[in-house]
This record gives structure tokens, C-alpha cells and sequence, in this order.
């Protein structure tokens, strides 16, 4: 490795350990959440206050006696839109999608360490001009669940709280993923590729820019996720039918089944499907889950598409004994969808760093669990 960029390597590990103090030698701020809002207070258009949620208790569905989820009541936080207005031309926007008002860096998202890369690297990115921006996401990374919930969904809040001329006028820039389902989430919100602009390469000046915030990975905003469900639904033809198919979803990276074989074969005889794990059209994926009243697997990202399924469908879900997140048993509950999880043997503290986790599982088991569900 050149040894320049072994030492940019090292300043920007350095920096990140320390880097509210330096940046505030250097005059510039790491807003938190809270300040991110008092700054944004006077351009706030849209706002809507915490809720309650009170999320059902999930037991083993092999054993009664073990509990996987304790019952529990959850707080979402408030969400936001802004309108900021940069007559002062204050407000510029880094490649990260990080916007910056006055030195001072804006939280919209989960933090806003990804900024630092930007502060180390000179900005040689060709500047345009526009008189209108949305900037709905602030990192370089998104996988599918984070796009489908964080990015959607927070496009689709705004879509609902702006007129629509305004929303369609506007230039969309954040570090694209150039990926088939960013552009085909995003044609179905109404935003097509000449609107688009990736912040890594161009730097927009801007009139204005439409912000909204992100609060919460493990709950995302119930009002984004239905108003994402509606806006992508209404595009699509009708469900035909009532959900009727039972599915069994494949995995082929992290999280296997490690004798999947066996449980594939036993899930057969109950007239499960099995779909195997390539990759699918948004639309497909959409098809897929609407018609399903019975979805079974191990927990991974595909499972954020039960957003497309119809309320009363069943989710049961295979976990590790050490990785056990809450993503889709507070999703099931916000979709009035049903939710049941198993897990092998005895259970430890979930922690993401057995996110890689390969899974067991006991056929017999499943099997009873499985017979005790259709029943219920």
C-alpha cells in the first residue's frame, strides 16, 4: 500500500476517534439529533409526535416456555420535514449527503461520522446549480432493508407533506447505489433518472433543500412505512385474490439453514414453495409477498418485503441463538400481519456480532410448530 495513503488511512482513523474536539478547534460542529431540530426549528413543515407501541410477547413455537421476545411498550420518535431556505448560502451539501449549515453538520440519519471521509479528501467534484434539492440520505452505505425503510420511506413521507409540484420539481442527491431496485423504488415514488444526482461525483448549489429526519433503525416510522406501502401499492394492479400461497424463503449468504435439505423437504409435504434467493424485481418481490399467507425462513433483509403483504399473513422466523433482531416482529405488528419465531436449543444474548451466524434447526420441531399455526 502507497505510503500516503497508509497515512491518510491513519488520519482519518485518528480523527474519527477524537473528532468532536478537533472539529471544534477548527470551528466546526457534529450537530446531535436534538440540536439537528432546535437549528431546523424555524424551517419545520411537517411534524408528527411520538407514539406508544405496545408489541406483543413471542414465544419459541416449539416451546412455550421460552421466550425469544419479552413483551415490551416502544416510544417512536418524532419525525420531520424541512424546508430550508438558503438565502444566505450558508447550507452546502458534502458527498456523503451530509448538509452542512454554517459549519455546523446536521443528524438527520444515524449519525454523522460519515462527513469525516469528506473533510479529509479535497472536493474536486464539478459544481451545478438548481433551485430546488431533496437530500434524503446522509451515508455512504444501504443495503436493501436500509434503503426499502430509511430512504423510501422517508422519500414517500415527503411526497405526502409537499404539494406535488414542488415534489416534482426538485433534484434528488445522496451517494446513489446504482442498484435495479433504488431505481425502480424510486421510478414507483414518482422520481425518475433525470432528477437523480449522486453527491459523490457533482456538488449542487441550492435555493432550497428538503430535509426529513431518521430516528430509529430497529422502529421506523409507522407513518413513512404506510405511506410508502400506499404510494408503491397504488401503482400496481389490485391483488386478485386473497393471500393463499405458503413460501419458504432461501438463503444463500450469511444466515443458512444449515440443513435446509431436510426442513425443505418436510415443508413440502405442507405445500410450501420453496423460492430459492437470486434477484428479483421490485415488482416481482412485491407479487411474491402479497400472495403469501404463510412465510417462513431465516431472518434476513428479503423479509422487508412483507411491507407488500396483506394483514392476517404469518411470518414465522428461524434465528440463531446469539442473533435475534426485532426488525420484523415490530414491522408484523405495524402491518397487522401475524409473527412467530423459532430458535434451536438454548438462547443467549442477542448480539450483532454473530450477525453471520449459520442456523440449525430441529425439522420435528418446526414441523409441530408449523401444524400447531395452521390450527391456530
Amino acid at each position: 500500500m502507497p505510503i500516503l495513503t497508509v497515512i491518510a488511512k491513519r488520519l482519518k482513523d485518528r480523527l474519527k476517534s477524537f473528532s468532536p474536539t478537533f472539529l471544534g478547534w477548527v470551528g466546526l460542529k457534529l450537530l446531535t439529533k436534538e440540536q439537528t431540530e432546535d437549528l431546523m426549528r424555524p424551517y419545520q413543515i411537517s411534524f408528527s409526535s411520538k407514539v406508544p407501541i405496545s408489541l406483543a410477547g413471542v414465544v419459541d413455537v416449539a416451546d412455550s416456555q421460552k421466550v425469544l421476545f419479552p413483551p415490551k411498550v416502544i416510544e417512536t420518535d418524532p419525525d420531520f420535514v424541512w424546508d430550508y431556505v438558503n438565502t444566505d448560502n450558508k447550507a452546502t451539501l458534502l458527498r456523503s449527503g451530509n448538509v452542512n449549515i454554517g459549519n455546523s453538520f446536521l443528524d438527520t440519519d444515524f449519525g454523522n461520522q460519515a462527513l469525516l471521509a469528506d473533510l479529509l479528501t479535497p472536493d474536486r467534484r464539478p459544481v451545478t446549480k438548481h433551485p430546488v434539492v431533496i437530500a434524503p440520505w446522509s451515508h455512504y452505505w444501504s443495503g436493501y432493508f436500509d434503503y426499502l425503510l430509511f430512504v423510501a420511506g422517508k422519500l414517500a413521507r415527503m411526497k405526502t407533506v409537499l404539494t406535488p409540484t414542488l415534489f416534482a420539481e426538485a433534484i434528488v442527491t445522496y451517494p446513489l447505489l446504482h442498484s435495479s431496485f433504488e431505481a425502480e423504488l424510486l421510478s414507483l415514488l414518482g422520481i425518475n433518472a433525470d432528477r437523480l444526482v449522486d453527491s459523490r461525483t457533482q456538488a449542487i448549489q441550492f435555493d432550497r433543500c428538503l430535509l426529513a429526519n431518521n430516528s430509529s433503525w430497529f422502529y421506523p416510522s409507522v407513518a413513512d412505512v404506510m405511506a410508502l406501502k400506499s404510494i408503491v401499492e397504488s401503482q400496481m394492479p389490485p391483488a386478485e385474490t386473497a393471500p393463499t400461497k405458503r413460501i419458504y424463503i432461501s438463503r444463500k449468504g450469511r444466515r443458512q439453514v444449515v440443513n435446509e435439505e431436510a426442513l425443505t423437504g418436510m415443508l413440502r409435504q405442507y405445500g410450501f414453495d420453496i423460492i430459492e434467493d437470486r434477484p428479483r424485481s421490485i415488482v416481482e418481490q412485491i407479487e411474491l409477498y402479497r400472495s403469501a399467507s404463510f412465510i417462513i425462513g431465516p431472518h434476513g433483509a428479503s423479509f422487508a418485503n412483507i411491507l407488500w403483504c396483506q394483514p392476517g399473513t404469518l411470518l414465522l422466523e428461524l434465528f440463531a441463538p446469539n442473533y435475534r433482531p426485532e426488525y420484523f416482529r415490530y414491522l408484523t405488528h405495524v402491518l397487522k400481519l401475524r409473527h412467530a419465531a423459532y430458535c434451536l436449543g438454548p438462547i443467549a444474548e442477542s448480539h450483532y456480532t454473530f450477525v453471520d451466524a449459520d442456523i440449525e434447526v430441529s425439522v420435528a420441531e418446526i414441523e409441530r410448530g408449523i401444524a400447531q399455526l395452521l390450527t391456530a
